[in-house]
């Protein structure tokens, strides 16, 4: 009966010490960041191309592309304008795909929303700009339309803006 004693002794000693160790305890933070390496590069300027107007006529003009810059139609003051020459920069992106030229957003990449007074005008002159999948990681920048809200302050000229690609992760 001694040894079922002890051995009970042991076992709550055994038991209770491993009670105290088990509430013994701490905690600690873990932090990671994460950065996505989507190599934007490959960059070749979007190019407008040469957009005539008449700067008398008092109505709004229109000149609109297809989502591979070629010339779509013109209207109002726009007598003559030729196809533009999109701007192409490579990303690796997860779903390069989804960037079907309806939005300047996608998969993290985003241009912005048009270029104002690109178009050589003390006015509202402006274009909106698309993002469009090439191929593989290639992508294409392409304006919808540029509109000429007041063409008789459009001054003639080649006219140069700067625009930012940028990624942010979703």
């Amino acid at each position: 009966m001694n040894k079922y004693i002890l051995m009970l002794g042991v076992a709550g000693v055994a038991l209770g010490s491993y009670a105290a160790y088990a509430g013994n305890s701490a905690t600690m933070t873990v932090t990671a960041t994460i950065a996505h390496d989507v190599s934007l590069g490959g960059v070749i300027d979007l190019n407008i191309g040469t957009i005539t107007i008449n700067p008398a006529g008092n109505e709004e003009g229109v000149v609109s592309y297809n989502l591979d810059g070629t010339l779509k139609s013109k209207s109002g003051p726009v007598t003559a304008a030729t196809n533009a020459t999109p701007g192409t920069f490579t990303a690796n992106i997860a779903n390069p795909s989804a960037c079907d030229g309806s939005s300047y957003t996608c998969g993290g990449l985003s241009v912005p929303d048009s270029i104002d007074n690109i178009l050589g005008s003390t006015g509202s002159n402006y274009c909106p700009l698309l993002i469009v999948h090439d191929s593989s990681n290639k992508f294409k920048v392409v304006p919808t339309q540029c509109f000429f809200l007041n063409p008789s302050q459009t001054v003639a000229g080649t006219h140069t803006r700067t625009i930012t690609i940028s990624y942010t992760a979703s």
